[in-house]
């Protein structure tokens, strides 16, 4: 009768270690995503190749594009990418300070307001179902607040996001944005500036740093065929602390990264060695993993298991665990006057 009994307890030990297996890897999912650093991929430049842009819409849905108002191909390619489920801008062209060609409605600082606002909305009609706009060159017009400070106001009729394409180092787009309700980020990478894969492969690279370090990172890149065919090898192979996300999702993080200035920053994993030890160390707090390696022991007949973890030490833990992830939000309105009052 004994034995009957033991022999009971001991399957339904087994019953209920093999019933924490499922929560385990749920948790050991969510630490993973919670670690994740964003990178958003942005290729500029579309509605002229169609061939190489088809490929492009083959990538992963979260790479968008940036289609230039007057291109030929820009509507349908558009419409492509939004039947998948893509995230579409509008690459609206900006004036240089070099001499380049330009296309066709590039705005100019000395344009005026109704001008500017007139170029914008044919730009919305003929790129449908976007969401955001970024410059295509502007290195002229970003650089003078007063010429963006018509574009923002022009923008702010409309739902859409700027992500500035910093295409020099003095832009204004940020400020320009101040005391409207259109939100801005900036690009931290440039894939292609020299075409050749082996660099797309090395700026790519540093855009995974980038993210890593900062918690996410915006990087831009054209339909050149050296760059599709670094990003289809870069991206069939993604480490598996980075999340591909679309640039709407990056909008809140990069104000709040920019507003908040921690008195410590958080350590980032540089390699993906130290990123799996700090997901060990995580579990090592983890209630799942403490309830596992008791039923472990016992089933060994190890009896000397550790103490666990009070109510205070698994809200702490959970807490720890929500800090790690940037606060993740959609493209929207942000109303405020400045971009940091809410923070």
């Amino acid at each position: 009768m004994v034995k009957m009994r033991y022999r009971l307890i001991k399957r339904v030990n087994v019953f209920t270690f093999l019933s924490w297996i499922p929560l385990f890897f749920t948790s050991l999912l969510f630490t993973l995503n919670a670690q994740a650093a964003r990178l958003a991929i942005v290729i500029d430049d579309v509605g002229y190749r169609v061939n190489e842009e088809n490929k492009i819409l083959q990538m992963p849905v979260a790479v968008s594009i940036a289609i230039l108002p007057n291109a030929p191909y820009g509507r349908k390619m558009a419409e492509k990418a939004h039947q998948q489920g893509r995230e579409i801008l509008i690459h609206l062209p900006m004036a240089p300070l070099g001499r380049q060609p330009l296309e066709k409605n590039t705005l100019h600082p000395a344009m005026g307001r109704e001008e500017i606002a007139r170029i914008i909305q044919d730009a919305i009609q003929k790129v449908p179902h976007a969401v955001g706009m970024n410059n295509h060159m502007g290195s002229a017009m970003t650089s003078n607040l007063s010429g963006m400070e018509k574009v923002m106001q022009a923008l702010a009729h409309h739902h859409l996001y700027f992500l500035d394409s910093v295409t020099i180092g003095n832009t204004q787009v940020t400020k320009a944005a101040m005391g409207t309700p259109v939100p801005v980020i900036r690009r931290n990478v440039f894939l292609d500036n020299i075409q050749t894969e082996a660099e797309t492969r090395h700026q790519f690279n540093r855009a995974i740093s980038l993210a890593r370090q900062r918690g996410s990172a915006v990087a831009i890149g054209h339909p050149h065929p050296t760059t599709i065919r670094a990003l289809q090898q870069a991206l069939a192979t993604l480490p598996n602390d980075i999340e591909l996300v679309t640039p709407s999702l990056l909008l809140d993080h990069q104000t709040a990264r920019k507003c908040i200035k921690p008195h410590q920053p958080k350590h980032v994993p540089a390699t993906q060695l130290e990123y799996l030890r700090m997901v060990k160390k995580a579990f090592s707090n983890s209630v799942i993993f403490n309830t596992l390696n008791r039923y472990m022991q016992k089933l060994l007949g190890n009896h000397t298991t550790k103490k666990a973890p009070d109510k205070t030490e698994v809200k702490h833990t959970l807490e720890n665990k929500t800090e790690t992830r940037p606060k993740n939000d959609q493209a929207g309105v942000q109303k405020t006057k400045d971009a940091c009052a809410n923070f």
